[in-house]
């Protein structure tokens, strides 16, 4: 057998059965439950965050409210660093959720899907760079939505796993909507080369980055079927 490397991707339908999900949080996540003023958003951030917390818990041995969760220097939400080598991401819309593990490799995954009334030609003309934009809207109206989420997942996938914000990664070309890319930044703080690719998604689009230029498996888990 091979030894490439792996990301495992698990979907959580956050409005699916979660056996005490709360019960799985940790503290910070616990207070931000208090600012949720609808009921369904509330549960959602309890699904989400405590499916998490149970993935990371299962790996580590440890009870999911125990995972030594906490803030890197630009926000990224990331494991104490005597937890090993485990890294992790997070990231939902709308009433589904992807999580991301793997080792040894920074990786950030994100999923969305497209607002009724976006203005998508004109967000592209402002913010993508041209070669994005040719790409985009040089196809038929009707053409120009899944790869316009492809290649906006792999901008946020890149910047979740540099734990940088989206406003520096915008501008970023990320490669083939569909295909996988090798993605060399020069500039702080996604100084790198990332591995980017799309993934299978619930809804709209989904897409994965990992540190370095070394090829990965994508191995995808349904949480309603396998969770730990």
């Amino acid at each position: 057998m091979d030894d490439i490397d792996q990301v495992h991707v698990w979907h959580i339908d956050l409005d699916g059965p979660s056996p005490g999900p709360e019960a799985d949080l940790g503290p910070e996540e616990s207070a931000r439950l208090a600012g949720y003023t609808h009921a369904s958003a509330r549960a959602r951030h309890a699904v989400a965050h405590g499916a998490l917390r149970r993935l990371l818990g299962h790996a580590l041995g440890l009870p999911p409210a125990e995972v030594p969760v906490r803030r890197g220097l630009l926000g990224k939400p990331e494991l104490d660093c005597s937890a090993g080598s485990l890294s992790f991401s997070l990231a939902h819309a709308g009433r589904h959720a992807l999580v991301a593990l793997t080792t040894g490799r920074a990786v950030g995954v994100d999923l969305d899907h497209l607002r009724p009334g976006f203005p998508l030609d004109a967000f592209v003309r402002r913010y993508f760079p041209a070669a994005e934009q040719d790409l985009l809207l040089t196809r038929p109206p009707a053409e120009r939505p899944l790869p316009f989420l492809q290649l906006w997942t792999r901008k946020e996938a890149l910047v979740k796993a540099a734990g940088a914000r989206m406003a520096l990664g915008v501008g970023q070309e990320v490669g083939v909507p569909g295909a996988t890319s090798v993605v060399r930044v020069r500039r702080p703080p996604l100084r790198g080369t990332w591995t980017v690719r799309n993934v299978p998604s619930p809804s709209g689009a989904a897409a994965v980055a990992l540190a370095g230029g070394r090829p990965y498996r994508v191995v995808a888990h349904d949480w309603a079927t396998e969770a730990p």
